[in-house]
């Protein structure tokens, strides 16, 4: 006889609008629901072991988005806010930040002379770099408890529904 899985919060959600609302269907709740739980999970998780590094999520967001994809050159504002996913004002709050604090500095653009590229200073660049150590050995962590082979698959499954939503934003 197989052991019963283990309830979480959004099958007491489900049962509950299962029972309040049996006219709609909440099958949905299974993924989408459990998806942003996950995520303000992983939120909480990160902000805690990226404090030591003086980083919350959002500059770490920031400065390994400029590690990843900047090189010496940096990346122009608007690069910056397409790959953290944030709005023009939001990611100038954080470039400004990440100035003050001595992180990246803005850089003339050398192929347009009306831009700005942002870029990682030595400090900025040794400090993400540590950063992502620690980020990555402790968010693989997160996922250990899954064997290979399903997190495999949760990956492909997650792919398959970003890129649906990806596509559906590209098409507004």
């Amino acid at each position: 006889m197989r052991a019963k899985k283990a309830a979480d919060a959004m099958d007491a959600f489900a049962a509950g609008w299962a029972r309040e609302r049996g006219d709609l269907d909440f099958e949905y709740l299974a993924t989408v629901g459990r998806i942003l739980r996950i995520s303000a999970h992983l939120r909480d998780s990160m902000d805690d072991w990226l404090a030591p590094f003086g980083l919350s999520w959002e500059l770490f967001d920031l400065l390994a988005s400029l590690r990843r994809d900047g090189g010496r050159h940096g990346l122009r504002p608007t690069d910056l806010y397409h790959v953290c996913m944030l709005s023009s004002g939001a990611t100038t709050n954080r470039i400004d930040r990440a100035a003050r604090l001595g992180l990246v500095e803005r850089r003339p653009d050398r192929d347009d002379s009306r831009a700005t590229r942002i870029a990682l200073t030595r400090r900025g660049r040794r400090l993400v770099d540590r950063a992502m150590t620690e980020h990555a050995n402790r968010a693989g962590g997160l996922v250990a408890s899954l064997a290979r082979a399903d997190r495999r698959r949760l990956g492909t499954l997650l792919r398959d529904l970003l890129v649906t939503l990806e596509q559906a934003d590209a098409a507004r």
